[in-house]
């Protein structure tokens, strides 16, 4: 067998929290010495019946460095950015809208050329709302070994 705990970062973004009324992101993901990076959001039970109407959109967004080690402006990622997701509109890579879409896990690949990424969850006509966090994986690390306790 070989060591992967040393070897990717693991980091979670956002803990887990109730989505509801108010968009919830992972915040800056520093992509700066890792060369592989996938964003993992994880969703509970969500109460509401989901549908057209009643959902949680989440969407990807990327940044330059600002020239002093911060994000400039986020703008949208599109298809060629992204692993795993196509059709991205606006950086709108999935919508949560059926019940068979909640209580799993969606995992999106970057591979765009920017320093900083970004993904947000906002909720759309949700009353009761549910569970939802975030967690980063970095490969190809260029600083080995990678602490993750």
């Amino acid at each position: 067998m070989h060591d992967i705990v040393n070897n990717i970062g693991i980091t979670q973004v956002l803990n887990p929290q109730t989505i509801q009324a108010s968009a919830l992101n992972s915040g800056n993901i520093d992509t700066q010495g890792a060369e592989a990076l996938a964003v993992v959001l994880l969703v509970g039970n969500i109460v509401d019946t989901l549908g057209a109407s009643v959902r949680i959109d989440v969407k990807i967004e990327h940044a330059d460095d600002d020239g002093t080690g911060n994000p400039g402006t986020y703008a949208a990622c599109v298809d060629d950015d992204v692993l795993n997701f196509t059709g991205l509109i606006a950086g709108l890579f999935i919508s949560i809208d059926s019940a068979g879409e909640k209580q799993k896990r969606y995992a999106i690949g970057y591979r765009g050329g920017k320093r900083f990424v970004k993904v947000t969850a906002t909720p759309v006509g949700l009353t009761t709302g549910g569970p939802v966090a975030m967690m980063s994986l970095k490969g190809n690390i260029n600083q080995l070994p990678v602490n993750n306790t």
